[in-house]
C-alpha cells in the first residue's frame, strides 16, 4: 500500500481546501508543535475506517457550517483506490464512498469499512497497531516497567482480547459450577414426591366418590321438591281463583247493597218532595215584600251608623293661627345683628393690623439715634430724632385705643346677635307647632262636617228620625222574610230534582235486580270449586320441607365438589411438583455437564493463550534481531527480546547486556526494530500486506549524531515498506529527506500543508 494523495476541506484545522500529493519512500512531515501534523495522519484513519479520537461533531472545522470532505487515494497491489468520507448538516451526517480504478465499488459507512477491510486484509484496530508507531510506544519498550511493557505489546499484537475471552470463560465456568452446587443442595427427593403424589391422587378419587353420592341425594331431593312445588302451585292457582270469586262477590255485594240503599233513599226523597209541595205557598206568602223591607233596613242602618260616628267624634276647638309675620321679623332682626357683628369684626382686624404696624414702627425708631441717617431719605436725623420717636409712640397709642374700643363694641354685638338668633329659632319652633295644630284642627273639622252631612242625608231619606225599637222590629221582620225566601228557594230546588230522582230510582231498581242475579251465580261457582284453605297450607309446608331438604343436599353437594376440586388441585400440584423434581434432576445433570464443558473450555483457552504468547516472544525476537542487524550493519551479535517481559537485550561478543550499557542511539534503533517487528507480526496475523509505516515523533530529543543514525535506519526500512511517513517538529530533518511535507500554522487556529522536494 502506498498513499498517493490526501484531500481535505473543513477537516479540523484544515479549513481551506488541501490537495496534497505524497511520493513513495521516506516522507517527512514537519512543522511547529500544535500546527496539525498528527491531524494529517489521523485524516487517513478517518477516511478509511471512520475512526476518530473525538466525537464526530468535533471533526469539522470549528465554527464552520460547510461540508467536511476527506479523501485518501492509495495504490495497492496494482490497483488505484479512492476512499471519500463527508460530514454535513447540523446533525453531522456521515456519508462514505469507495472507488477502485475510477469505478464506484461501495457506498455507505458500513459498506466502505467492510470493503477497505477486504482490500487491506485488516480492520481499523489491526491497521492502527501495524501501521502507526508513536514515540511513547517506542520509549515504552525500554523505559516502562515490565508489566506495563508486557500489556502494551500484547495490546498491539491483539492478544489482549484472548485474555478477556479466557477470563470470561473462567467466570462462566465458576458461575456454572456454583449454580450446579446450589441446585444440588436444593434438589428434592423424587421418592418422597412420588409418595405425596400417590396420596394426593387417592384422596382426590375418594372425594370424587363422595361427590357422586351427594349428586344422587341431591337429584332425589330435587325431584321431590319439583313434585311438592307442582302440588302447591296447583292448589295456589285454585286459591287464587277462589279469592278472585270472593273478591268479585264482595264487589257485587257492595254494588247490590249500594243499589238497595239508593232505592230506599230515592223513595224517601220522593215522599218528602210530595210533603214539601203543600208548604210552598205558605213560604211564598211569608217572603212577600222582602226587597222593600231590606231597602228600608239599609237606610235605617246607615242612619244609626252616622249617629254612632258623630257621637264618637270629638268636637273641634279652633287653635291660634300661625304667626308668620312675627317669625319673619325675628329672623330679619337676627340677620341685621349678625351683619353689624361681622362689620365690627372686620374693623377690629384692621385695627389690630394697624397696631402691629405701629408697634414695628416704635421698635424701628428705638434702633435709631440722633447721629444716624434717616432710613427713608438718607439724611441725618439730628433734632428730628425725638419728634420721630414721639410720633411713633402716638401712633401706637392711638391704634391700641382703637383696638380696645372695637373689642368692647364686638363683645356687646356678640351678646346682642346671640340673643336675636335665639329669639329667631324660638319663633321658628313656635310657628312649626302652630302649623301642625292648625292642620289637625282643619282635618277634624272637615270630618265632623262630613258626619253631620251623612246623618242629615240618612234622616232625609227615611223622612225623619227612627227609634231604636223601630229599627230592631224592622231587622226582625227582614230576617223572617229572608228565612221564608230561603225556604222557598230550597223547596223549589228540590222540586226541580223530582224527574231526575224518579229516573234514578228506576235505574237503581234495575241495578239491584242485576246484582242479585250475579250474586247467585258467584255463590254457585264458589261451591263448585270445592276449595279448602287448609289444603294450601299443608301443600306449602310440604313444599318448604322439600326445599329445605334440597338446599341441604345442594349445599352438601357443593361442599363435596369444592373438596373434590381442592383434592384434585392438590393431586395436580403434587404431580407438577413431581414433574418439576424430575426436570430439576435432569437439568442438574445438564448443568453438571455444562459446568464440566466450561471448565474444560477455560483450560483450553488458557492453554491456547499461553501457547500464542509463548510463540510471540521468539518470533518477535527473531524479526526484531534481523531488522536490528540491518539497521546497525550487524555491528552487534544479536538483539534478543525476553518472551515474558518483552525486555530488549543486546548480545555483544558473546555476552548479553541490558539496554543501560548502550548509548541512546542504539536504544532508539532497538526500540524501532521491536516496534517494526510488532507491525509486521500484526500484518501477518491479519493476513494483510500493507507496506505502509507511520512513525510519529520518533526523533524526539536526539542529538545530531543520533538523528543521522536514525535517518540511516529509516532509509534501510524502505526495503521493507513502500512508504514510510515520519512526523516530527524538527524542521532541520527536511534537508536530510528526499521528500517532506511542511505544515504551516495560520491565524485563527487554522493550518495548511505543502510538499517540499529536496
Amino acid at each position: 500500500m502506498r498513499i498517493t494523495r490526501l484531500y481535505l476541506r473543513n477537516y479540523r484545522v484544515y479549513e481551506d481546501e488541501l490537495d496534497l500529493e505524497l511520493p513513495p519512500g521516506l516522507v517527512g512531515i514537519y512543522g511547529p508543535n500544535g500546527a496539525g501534523k498528527s491531524l494529517l495522519i489521523e485524516a487517513i484513519l478517518w477516511s478509511l475506517y471512520g475512526y476518530s479520537r473525538t466525537a464526530k461533531e468535533q471533526v469539522r472545522t470549528a465554527d464552520v457550517g460547510g461540508e467536511c470532505v476527506t479523501e485518501v487515494e492509495f495504490e495497492h497491489e496494482g490497483h488505484l483506490y479512492l476512499v471519500r468520507r463527508t460530514l454535513s448538516g447540523i446533525n453531522s451526517t456521515i456519508r462514505a464512498q469507495a472507488e477502485a480504478d475510477g469505478a464506484q465499488v461501495a457506498e455507505g459507512i458500513q459498506s466502505v469499512r467492510q470493503y477497505v477491510h477486504s482490500v487491506l486484509g485488516m480492520d481499523a484496530q489491526a491497521f492502527r497497531a501495524s501501521v502507526f508507531a508513536e514515540q511513547k510506544q517506542l520509549a515504552a519498550f525500554s523505559q516502562q516497567r515490565p508489566g506495563e511493557r508486557r500489556d502494551l505489546v500484547l495490546r498491539l499484537l491483539g492478544i489482549t482480547p484472548l485474555d478477556k475471552a479466557r477470563d470470561a470463560v473462567r467466570h462462566d465456568a465458576r458461575s456454572a459450577n456454583e449454580a450446579f452446587q446450589q441446585a444440588r443442595r436444593v434438589l428434592p427427593d423424587l421418592d418422597a414426591l412420588q409418595a405425596a403424589a400417590d396420596d394426593a391422587e387417592a384422596a382426590a378419587q375418594a372425594r370424587a366418590a363422595d361427590v357422586r353420592a351427594e349428586e344422587e341425594a341431591a337429584t332425589t331431593a330435587k325431584a321431590r321438591l319439583v313434585s311438592a312445588d307442582e302440588r302447591f302451585e296447583s292448589l295456589d292457582e285454585l286459591r287464587r281463583e277462589h279469592d278472585h270469586l270472593v273478591a268479585e262477590g264482595k264487589a257485587v255485594r257492595a254494588e247490590h247493597d249500594g243499589a238497595a240503599a239508593e232505592v230506599e233513599g230515592l223513595t224517601t226523597e220522593l215522599a218528602e218532595l210530595d210533603v214539601l209541595v203543600g208548604g210552598l205557598a205558605t213560604h211564598r206568602e211569608a217572603a212577600a215584600g222582602l226587597d222593600a223591607a231590606e231597602r228600608r233596613l239599609r237606610l235605617v242602618e246607615d242612619m244609626v251608623a252616622a249617629e254612632r260616628a258623630l257621637r264618637a267624634m270629638p268636637v273641634p276647638h279652633q287653635p291660634p293661627q300661625p304667626d308668620e309675620i312675627g317669625c319673619q321679623a325675628a329672623g330679619e332682626a337676627a340677620h341685621a345683628d349678625a351683619n353689624r357683628l361681622a362689620e365690627v369684626k372686620g374693623r377690629l382686624r384692621s385695627a389690630i393690623e394697624a397696631e402691629e404696624r405701629a408697634s414695628e414702627g416704635v421698635k424701628s425708631s428705638a434702633r435709631l439715634s440722633g447721629e444716624g441717617a434717616c432710613p427713608l431719605c438718607g439724611q441725618a436725623l439730628g433734632e428730628a430724632f425725638e419728634k420721630v420717636q414721639a410720633h411713633r409712640a402716638a401712633e401706637l397709642h392711638q391704634a391700641a385705643e382703637a383696638v380696645r374700643a372695637l373689642g368692647a363694641e364686638r363683645a356687646g354685638l356678640e351678646q346682642m346677635a346671640s340673643a336675636s338668633s335665639s329669639r329667631a329659632r324660638q319663633a321658628e319652633d313656635a310657628l312649626e307647632q302652630s302649623r301642625v295644630a292648625w292642620t289637625a284642627y282643619e282635618r277634624l273639622r272637615t270630618r265632623h262636617q262630613d258626619a253631620e252631612e251623612a246623618l242629615s242625608k240618612a234622616r232625609a231619606l227615611l223622612g225623619g228620625a227612627v227609634s231604636v225599637e223601630e229599627a230592631e222590629a224592622l231587622a226582625a221582620d227582614v230576617a223572617r222574610r229572608r228565612e221564608a225566601s230561603r225556604q222557598c228557594q230550597r223547596v223549589e230546588g228540590r222540586l226541580e230534582r223530582r224527574p231526575v230522582a224518579e229516573k234514578a230510582l228506576e235505574s237503581a231498581r234495575s241495578r239491584l235486580t242485576h246484582a242479585a242475579g250475579r250474586l247467585d251465580i258467584l255463590r254457585q261457582k264458589r261451591r263448585s270449586l270445592g276449595f279448602q284453605p287448609e289444603d294450601v297450607d299443608v301443600a306449602r309446608q310440604r313444599r318448604d320441607e322439600a326445599r329445605a331438604v334440597a338446599e341441604r343436599t345442594g349445599s352438601a353437594l357443593h361442599l363435596a365438589q369444592v373438596s373434590a376440586a381442592q383434592a384434585r388441585e392438590r393431586a395436580m400440584a403434587a404431580a407438577e411438583t413431581l414433574e418439576r423434581g424430575r426436570v430439576q434432576h435432569a437439568a442438574l445433570e445438564a448443568s453438571a455437564e455444562e459446568a464440566r464443558h466450561l471448565g474444560r473450555l477455560a483450560e483450553l483457552m488458557g492453554a491456547f493463550r499461553n501457547t500464542v504468547v509463548a510463540s510471540v516472544g521468539p518470533r518477535l525476537s527473531g524479526q526484531a534481531a534481523e531488522l536490528f542487524g540491518e539497521l546497525t550493519d550487524h555491528e552487534y551479535d544479536r538483539l534478543e527480546v525476553d518472551p515474558e517481559t518483552y525486555e530488549i537485550q543486546i548480545r555483544d561478543r558473546g555476552r548479553l547486556y541490558d539496554m543501560e550499557r548502550f548509548s541512546g542511539s542504539e536504544t532508539d534503533l532497538a526500540n524501532l526494530a521491536l516496534r517494526v517487528a510488532i507491525s509486521e507480526h500484526v500484518r501477518l496475523l491479519s493476513g494483510g500486506a500493507v507496506g505502509l509505516l507511520v512513525l510519529d515523533e520518533v526523533f524526539g530529543p536526539l542529538d545530531e549524531d543520533r538523528k543521522a543514525r536514525m535517518l540511516g535506519a529509516l532509509e534501510r526500512l524502505k526495503s521493507r515498506f513502500r512508504q514510510v511517513l515520519v512526523v516530527t517538529h524538527d524542521d532541520t530533518i527536511k534537508a536530510e529527506l528526499p521528500h517532506a511535507v511542511e505544515v504551516v500554522k495560520l491565524p485563527g487556529r487554522r493550518a495548511t500543508a505543502r510538499l517540499v522536494t529536496a
